[in-house]
């Protein structure tokens, strides 16, 4: 793979991650400020799997600015539990394309950790 596209997936990965970070960071701050912690104590075995599995996303797009590989991994793993638990308690997947996004970043960590693996910081 060339430098310049390696560079490219390299940063388009890391910028794609912060801006969904942030924009869940955001979410949850203000679903807190108006409805506080207290919903938190009371979520159904559904509801507990399911933070469960997108937590673990959250983590990897945070940790894939350091360890690509295991961010990928982790964003990618985690989106797929999302929708398979989703599935199973549903009957059916999320609609629309916002949890999908979140996988991307996640792919293209896995791109970039795996197309330099002489890259310490890919582990």
């Amino acid at each position: 793979m060339s430098d310049k596209l390696r560079q490219f997936v390299f940063w388009t990965s890391r910028i794609l991650a912060s801006l969904l970070a942030a924009l869940i960071l955001l979410i949850f701050i203000g679903e807190a400020a108006a409805g506080g912690l207290g919903p938190l104590r009371v979520l159904t075995l559904r509801e507990q799997l399911m933070m469960a599995a997108f937590f673990t996303a959250f983590l990897g797009l945070i940790l894939g600015w350091l360890r690509e590989k295991l961010g990928g991994w982790l964003v990618v793993g985690g989106m797929a539990a999302f929708y398979i638990l989703d599935l199973a308690f549903s009957g059916s997947f999320p609609r629309g394309v916002t949890f999908l996004l979140i996988v991307f970043p996640g792919l293209l960590y896995l791109f970039s950790g795996y197309s330099n693996p002489d890259n310490e910081m890919s582990r």
